[in-house]
């Protein structure tokens, strides 16, 4: 477990680079502000390129925890090696911070300045309970995305 909300991984697969490229731009729609018919054939959000990608499942409800999937797609002699990345959004990053952040400082003027240990104790577990919460929401959500990604590769032909 790392301290910032972020996982990679490294997947080998024995397709060419760009059927691979080609798959992930099938199921994925440009970002755009004007909502889109819904087609069950797109999976994701995001843009891709000829060798990276930035895409995030699509969903149908607000979802703060959901990871912003970054990709590099090398090809290599017997396929391609596809580098992913999974981080949190970065207004998401932003929320866990500032709160992380400011229940910590409070916990912390409770205790050295005003000597109230119970205040402290409550402002310490709100921070406990706030990252706990934002650690394991990203973390059910890289499951959720990650399951989505790997049936996409395996679709790959």
């Amino acid at each position: 477990m790392t301290l910032i909300p972020y996982k990679s991984e490294t997947l080998v697969l024995p397709f060419r680079a760009e059927q691979v490229v080609s798959t992930i731009r099938s199921v994925t729609q440009p970002i755009s502000l004007t909502p889109e018919k819904s087609n069950d054939q797109i999976l994701f959000n995001g843009t891709v390129h000829p060798d990276i990608f930035r895409i995030s499942r699509k969903i149908d409800y607000p979802q703060n925890y959901l990871p912003l999937i970054t990709g590099k797609i090398e090809a290599s002699s017997r396929g391609c090696i596809v580098f992913v990345k999974y981080n949190l959004f970065f207004s998401s990053f932003m929320f866990l911070s500032f709160w992380t952040l400011f229940t910590l400082l409070v916990g912390c003027f409770f205790v050295i300045h005003k000597k109230e240990y119970d205040y402290a104790a409550v402002a310490f577990g709100a921070c406990l309970a706030n990252y706990g919460v934002t650690i394991l929401n990203f973390n059910k959500q890289i499951n959720m995305s990650r399951r989505v990604l790997n049936q996409v590769l395996k679709q790959t032909a």
